[in-house]
């Protein structure tokens, strides 16, 4: 049975999903993504976007490196700043809260096999 947010709606599939996986996740406001370089790539982030025009949405990950966008042939990585400027004179809303994703902290028991990835 699909989980139901509070507000009696759905929540995106990657919320409940990261959730069920272990991963810390929380909404945190616009300006925290400058942040995500201080956190050396243990804090990643999702934001949302409204593009008018084309009346959709579309999503973005966010990490200490800039943003990964999945649209058809963009860079690997582009500036946070540069990204949002450009956005920005193509007509896009963004959302005011992003999805900050912290990598679980996996506590090992003594005696314990660590494999290294």
């Amino acid at each position: 049975m699909p989980k139901i947010a509070s507000n009696g709606k759905f929540p995106a599939w990657w919320e409940t999903y990261l959730r069920d996986e272990g991963f810390d996740a929380c909404y945190c406001r616009f300006d925290g993504l400058y942040a995500l370089p201080s956190y050396s790539g243990d804090v990643v982030g999702m934001l949302g976007m409204v593009i008018p025009h084309l009346t959709a949405a579309h999503i973005v990950a966010v990490d200490e490196a800039g943003v990964i966008d999945p649209a058809d042939n963009a860079p690997n990585h582009i500036p946070l700043q540069q990204y949002v400027l450009n956005r920005l004179d193509d007509g896009v809303v963004f959302h005011d809260v992003w999805l900050a994703v912290r990598r679980p902290i996996r506590v090992h028991r003594a005696g314990e096999n660590i494999r290294k990835s």
